[in-house]
């Protein structure tokens, strides 16, 4: 009897995993989307829906790619996508009809798929689109990898490539997903800024505490024109790197800090003298700037020359 009873409860746990291989996720869940998630990567990979369709249609991998949001909502998780994708382009709002087409080229032909989003609501309907064709651009340029790739990206990653195209892809998965920080926050600007001043002296700015800094608040280091702030200016200088470029007053600073350097290698540096070489430095970079703008010279020196003929008049 009790062997009876083993084998039937075996049986009804294998009917019910058949059952759960039949029938997709709950609409609107996120295992529902990581299911979408799969199968187009393994569409895209393969280049052929026939072929996919040979393995077996609906199945599941084993191992999921969102893991870390796997608590969170379609819902919450379309927010956060969009705050990403602020700087990058306008809310995509497209109409109904249209989602449900570009829906249905990327895991055509399933009508249990399609019945199931068009249970989502319009913005999460935009979101597993998306999500979906950033997921297919990756796996066709990355063949065998994508998988791996999304995994380590997670749904935010996924959507900063959809905004800003396969190549941040790259730097996130090797950096980390908190990179993401910086295009949602400073956009383009700031993500130029964090490839061409940042990554190159990770080291330097590791050490100093400064690359944590940036990832937790890069506004505070760049505006979303790319350019360096004061702040920037500051904290670079602690790793021992000066920034050009950098908005108003940093450059100042930056020069300050180079003439002190200077003085300090020879045993001066006094406030007073450092302050009068950094004036007589900027006065003769403002000179420069205005010889190449075509000034002529007698005009360029007016405010020297004055004041010295007045006092050689007065003493004659």
């Amino acid at each position: 009897m009790t062997r009876l009873v083993r084998i039937g409860q075996t049986v009804m746990a294998s009917l019910a995993v058949l059952v759960a291989l039949a029938v997709p996720a709950r609409a609107g869940s996120l295992a529902w989307l990581d299911e979408v998630i799969q199968r187009v990567i393994r569409e895209g990979e393969l280049g052929s829906r026939a072929v996919v369709r040979a393995e077996g249609r609906g199945v599941r991998s084993s191992a999921r790619v969102f893991v870390s949001e796997a608590e969170e909502s379609l819902e919450s998780l379309t927010r956060r996508s969009d705050a990403i994708a602020r700087w990058a382009r306008p809310v995509d709002e497209s109409a109904d009809a249209a989602l449900s087409l570009r829906f249905q080229r990327l895991v055509q032909p399933d009508a249990a798929w399609t019945r199931t989003f068009q249970q989502l609501a319009p913005a999460e309907k935009r979101l597993v689109v998306e999500l979906g064709e950033a997921a297919r651009s990756l796996a066709r340029r990355y063949p065998g990898q994508a998988e791996t790739i999304v995994r380590r990206l997670g749904v935010e990653g996924l959507a900063a490539v959809r905004a800003y195209g396969d190549d941040v892809a790259e730097v996130i998965v090797r950096e980390g997903p908190e990179t993401v920080n910086v295009l949602r926050r400073t956009g383009r600007g700031g993500w130029a800024f964090f490839n061409e001043h940042v990554l190159p002296h990770k080291g330097k700015l590791v050490a100093a505490g400064v690359f944590a800094a940036f990832l937790a608040n890069p506004e505070r280091f760049v505006d979303t024109a790319g350019r360096a702030t004061q702040f920037a200016v500051e904290q670079f200088g602690k790793a021992g790197l000066q920034l050009a470029g950098a908005v108003s007053g940093g450059a100042a600073r930056g020069l300050e800090r180079a003439v002190g350097s200077a003085l300090e290698s020879v045993g001066l540096n006094h406030p007073l003298l450092r302050g009068l070489l950094t004036g007589v430095v900027a006065l003769i970079a403002v000179i420069a700037l205005l010889v190449l703008l075509g000034l002529p010279a007698r005009t360029i020196l007016r405010p020297i020359t004055g004041p010295l003929r007045w006092m050689i008049r007065l003493r004659a």
